[in-house]
């Protein structure tokens, strides 16, 4: 009996002992495999597939997402983004922009299989404050980053010529420059009215700085420019500034320093990387800034300071070709070291409306106005020795564009209503 028992024993462990044993054997089997496969995969990756991997810090990566939306219908899994505005007649519409989704997509381009992998990782910090970060991966069969480049310039151009169907807004996101909503239809420069010459003048002295590039470097002077517009409110600076941007195809990047998580070390920063073709726009330069002790007069702001702004302007990290447009209700206000010949080449007074402009902005506003007409608008107005406002006088026109022209010469004095006092020093 005890013999049987034994012999029991070691047929169950003999049994056991060979199922560890084989099982041992399949498993180090799979590893062996796996490891051969993940070897070769490695090998074919690191030798035969290019890759290509644009990180969402740098500018082709909206570039990319934008043209494989446009150009691949064949994608299936996207992310929207709905896009809201109003059009000059007041009429809400939305768009939607399409963009692959986060995950991986195939597409072809020339003959060639590309995939795309989009990465979303959590939010990562730095110094100019946390942000997503997100990479785009562009992978093909073969030694062909050629195809890679051939796909970057392309979503290059796609971007350009998006840009050049209207005036693109820029804001800063970060530490770089991103456009604010879609291009706006270009204004048109006779749509301001100015006094005689002003628009002209500067228009011609912004082809004048955009052609003298090589002078500029020849002589090693820095090759940027900057003008500053003061005046009274409404008197149309920055609708100037738009049209300018319209008539030479340029964007307009506009810079709040009034943004509680502006710094001086982001300022920099993005006056270092301005987009090409692109004005930068500071508002209201009088209200960001008291005197020179660096002190900032911004409630809740205390990260930007005027030797920062400073800095910023003609630093050496500062964009080449950059045009810098300031404007201000009261240039008396502004620290000499501001606007200095080298930080401000161009100065340029916005008043109230001349007699030109009354004249031009009644003909724009009631073309079926005689000759006799245009002079007798310009002699009433003038009868109540008030300055007038630029727009001002549009709101007027606007109030009153459907009345007979009697009912407008009798209710000039509307002109003023609710209207404070405006300052007129130069």
């Amino acid at each position: 009996m005890h013999l049987l028992k034994h012999a029991i024993v070691v047929a169950v462990s003999s049994n056991y002992v060979s199922k560890v044993v084989g099982l041992a054997s399949l498993s180090l089997a799979s590893i062996v495999i796996d490891e051969t496969i993940g070897l070769i995969k490695r090998y074919f990756w690191q030798n035969y597939v290019t890759e290509l991997e644009v990180s969402n810090s740098d500018k082709c990566y909206h570039w990319l997402l934008q043209w494989i939306s446009k150009y691949n219908e064949h994608l299936l899994h996207f992310s929207v983004t709905t896009v809201c505005r109003n059009t000059e007649s007041g009429h809400a519409t939305s768009k939607f922009d399409y963009e692959p989704s986060s995950g991986e997509h195939m597409f072809k381009y020339k003959g060639h299989t590309i995939r795309v992998k989009r990465d979303r990782s959590s939010m990562i910090s730095s110094e100019y404050g946390s942000r997503p970060y997100e990479t785009l991966n562009l992978s093909t069969w073969g030694r062909n980053r050629q195809v890679l480049n051939e796909i970057l310039e392309e979503a290059r151009l796609y971007a350009m010529s998006v840009m050049e169907l209207g005036t693109t807004l820029m804001v800063p996101s970060y530490d770089t420059w991103h456009n604010f909503g879609e291009p706006r239809i270009p204004r048109s420069l006779s749509s301001v009215i100015l006094d005689e010459g002003v628009i002209e003048n500067i228009l011609k002295d912004i082809h004048d700085f955009v052609d003298d590039q090589s002078w500029y470097l020849e002589r090693g002077i820095p090759y940027r420019r900057g003008y500053l517009l003061y005046g009274p409110p409404g008197c149309g600076k920055t609708s100037m500034i738009m049209a300018l941007a319209g008539e030479i195809k340029y964007n307009l990047c506009v810079l709040s320093l009034n943004d509680s998580k502006m710094s001086d070390d982001q300022l920099v920063q993005l006056m270092g990387e301005v987009p090409s073709k692109s004005f930068v726009l500071l508002e209201d330069i009088d209200a960001m800034f008291a005197n020179r002790d660096g002190k900032t007069v911004i409630e809740g702001s205390t990260k930007v300071t005027l030797s920062g702004l400073l800095n910023a302007l003609d630093g050496v990290v500062s964009s080449e070709g950059r045009i810098l447009f300031m404007t201000t209700n009261y240039v008396d206000r502004l620290d000499s070291a501001l606007i200095r010949s080298g930080r401000v080449d161009y100065k340029q007074y916005i008043g109230t409306c001349s007699d030109h402009q009354l004249s031009q902005m009644f003909i724009r506003f009631r073309p079926e106005g005689t000759t006799d007409d245009k002079s007798r608008f310009v002699k009433d107005v003038r009868k109540y020795s008030k300055p007038v406002v630029p727009s001002h006088l549009q709101e007027f026109f606007l109030l009153h564009r459907h009345k007979e022209l009697n009912y407008v010469f009798e209710h000039i004095n509307d002109l003023w209503q609710n209207v404070q006092d405006i300052q007129l020093t130069e």
